[in-house]
């Protein structure tokens, strides 16, 4: 007689957290930088981007590549759920791929490593660096200067890096980098607004570089010195030094941080309402600003009416 299922489990694995640990051990050699191999990431690309293959001539004419970094920490599960849902929910952009991934440093806790394993399982689209988590102590670094060998095989056109409190328009975004050169270029928001600007560089909420300056990155040893401080501002220090981002492109007033009429800020170069002609929104903080934000670019069109739920969007 074969023995009861419970028994052939005891038979294979005599303590119930060994498959626990080796999931988890697994996890980490897929994910960690040194020898990664990532799983399909969260992907928005040109409309019907996975025709059949036996007929090529279905295949979408895609002409531009982007990887968009989000730099966040491990324990924002909320956010990158969120994060997920509204980037799935936009418009695919034409004739591009943007690939969004969500980048942590070390899982320094148990819940966090079982947790961002399951994300990692269930998505394909977190990179763990081998560093300790920061916001202005190298992380930036880090992960520019990752891409490159972890992508070295398949390059971007363009990598970017967003703040998990910003809200790129995927689609906007590829339209606004089409066109221009695929070398030394540094896309983003330029601050300090109007000043003068050999000075100035891109916002953090989130900048875009040409494949070859992510490379230059990796390989220069300015950047590698040179990690301590307010992100962006150190990010552009180590191009104006390294001769590297000459063609600058700025979208004042299609990147800002967001403002509604219950707030007490006013309106500044890098501050306004909501406008429809928008490359990405930045500091949605909580939840309201979010589901203002995301209602106003429309991401609820796709509701339909249902005996299942009533919801009033007011």
């Amino acid at each position: 007689m074969a023995p009861p299922p419970s028994s052939r489990f005891t038979r294979f694995f005599p303590s119930p957290t060994i498959p626990l640990l080796l999931s988890v051990v697994l996890l980490a050699l897929i994910y960690f930088t040194n020898d990664l191999k990532l799983q399909p990431p969260l992907t928005t690309c040109s409309e019907g981007a996975t025709p059949s293959s036996s007929d090529p001539a279905a295949k979408p004419a895609v002409d531009l590549r982007v990887l968009l970094g989000v730099l966040t920490r491990a324990e924002m599960y909320e956010r990158r759920a969120l994060l997920r849902l509204a980037y799935s929910l936009q418009p695919p952009p034409s004739r591009a791929v943007v690939d969004v991934r969500f980048v942590v440093c070390r899982l320094d806790t148990e819940e966090d490593a079982v947790l961002v394993a399951l994300e990692a399982i269930a998505h394909g689209d977190v990179v763990v660096l081998n560093c300790t988590e920061n916001m202005d102590g190298g992380k930036t670094y880090e992960y520019f200067s990752a891409v490159p060998r972890l992508f070295a095989g398949d390059p971007y056109d363009y990598v970017g890096k967003a703040d998990d409190d910003t809200y790129y328009r995927l689609a906007a975004l590829a339209d606004a980098l089409r066109g221009k050169p695929r070398r030394d270029v540094y896309h983003g928001f330029l601050t300090p607004c109007h000043q003068n600007r050999e000075w100035e560089y891109m916002s953090g909420m989130g900048y875009v570089v040409s494949w070859d300056v992510a490379a230059w990155i990796s390989a220069a040893e300015e950047p590698r010195r040179d990690q301590h401080g307010p992100e962006d501002l150190v990010f552009g220090r180590w191009l104006r030094r390294g001769g590297r981002g000459k063609h600058k492109y700025t979208e004042e007033p299609r990147m800002y941080d967001y403002l509604d009429r219950e707030m007490q800020e006013r309106v500044e170069c890098y501050r306004h309402e909501l406008v429809a002609d928008t490359v990405a929104v930045h500091k949605l903080k909580d939840r309201l600003k979010w589901a203002r934000t995301l209602r106003f670019f429309n991401a609820t069109r796709r509701l339909k009416r249902s005996k299942m739920y009533q919801i009033d969007l007011l």
